[in-house]
């Protein structure tokens, strides 16, 4: 890799980049796709969670935006899910009240919610 030349009073070292660069590429892409297989091949498969009540809800509480919520009821209700709709805007209210929103942004989500009760 290192070439060395010596003239009469100079000494001059020079990279060869021809060799190393590509072998060196070529050596971690295999490496990464043995490490990659192996551990593919060594983790065991992962069981599918049921979607229960209860583990939706689970799930809903690990989202910190009331807007997503608020969307995400919108998509339910054209759907036709109210119940879902209903659970998604009750967790955004939840959310604005931990949070200590205004009663006017939390007065937006409880005319939502007011609506979609009267289905």
């Amino acid at each position: 890799m290192f070439k060395e030349q010596k003239d009469d009073d100079k000494s001059e070292v020079s990279l060869d980049f021809s060799t190393g660069i590509p072998n060196f590429i070529l050596k971690t892409a295999i490496v990464t796709i043995a490490i990659t297989l192996s551990i593919s091949y060594l983790l065991p498969e992962m069981p599918k969670i049921p979607e229960t009540e209860r583990n939706k809800l689970i799930l809903l509480s690990l989202v910190q935006n009331p807007n997503i919520l608020w969307k995400l009821s919108i998509m339910e209700e054209e759907k036709g899910n109210n119940k879902n709709a209903l659970t998604y805007i009750e967790a955004a209210i939840g959310l604005m009240e931990m949070n200590g929103a205004s009663d006017q942004s939390i007065r937006k989500y409880q005319e939502r919610l007011e609506k979609i009760n009267s289905k």
